[in-house]
C-alpha cells in the first residue's frame, strides 16, 4: 500500500509523458518516488555494516584479536557517522537517474522494484556487496604497486615535454 500512493501521485503529476516531450522534472520526480521506496526496504544498517567488516577482518587477518565490544563499537561509530551521509548519497541518485535514463526506463525500473523479486533484488545487494567487498578491496592491494609507478611515469612523461 505504501508504493500505490507514490504511484498515484507520480501519474496525477506527470500526466501522460508520452503525449509530450518529457522533461527533467517528471524523470526526477519518478526518480524520487523510486529512490523513496527503496529507502523504505533496504536495510541501512546491513548496508553500513558491509563498510566496516572488511577492516575488522583485515586487523584481526593481522593477529590482533577483537572481542564483542570492540566489534560493537566500531559498528557504532560506521552507523553514527555513516548512515545519515550514505542515505543523502542514496537520495542524490534521483538527480543521476534523472540525467541519465529516460522517463520510461525509469519507470521500468520502479516497476520492477515494486514486484517481489526486485524488492528481493534491492534487499540482497548489501550481501552481495559484503561479499564482494573483500575481493575488491585484495584487488587494489595487489595492483596498487604495480600501477603507480606506471602512473607516476606517465605523469613524469608529460612534465618532460614541458
Amino acid at each position: 500500500m505504501r508504493r500505490v500512493l507514490p504511484a498515484l501521485v507520480t501519474v496525477a503529476f506527470l500526466g501522460a509523458p508520452a503525449l509530450a516531450e518529457e522533461t527533467y522534472e517528471q524523470r526526477l520526480t519518478v526518480a524520487t518516488g523510486y529512490i523513496e521506496a527503496t529507502l523504505e526496504d533496504i536495510d541501512i544498517n546491513e548496508m553500513i555494516k558491509t563498510m566496516w567488516q572488511p577492516l575488522v577482518a583485515d586487523v584481526e587477518a593481522k593477529g590482533i584479536p577483537l572481542n564483542d565490544a570492540q566489534i560493537a563499537k566500531i559498528d557504532k561509530l560506521y552507523q553514527d557517522e555513516m548512515t545519515g551521509p550514505m542515505v543523502q548519497i542514496m537520495r542524490d541518485q534521483a538527480a543521476v537517474m534523472a540525467d541519465l535514463f529516460t522517463f520510461d526506463e525509469i519507470k521500468a525500473i520502479r516497476d520492477f522494484y515494486a514486484t517481489d523479486l526486485g524488492r528481493a533484488a534491492m534487499t540482497k545487494l548489501p550481501q552481495v556487496t559484503q561479499r564482494q567487498t573483500p575481493m575488491v578491496l585484495k584487488l587494489v592491494q595487489e595492483k596498487m604497486p604495480q600501477i603507480i609507478p606506471k602512473v607516476q611515469e606517465i605523469l613524469s612523461e608529460g612534465e618532460a615535454a614541458q
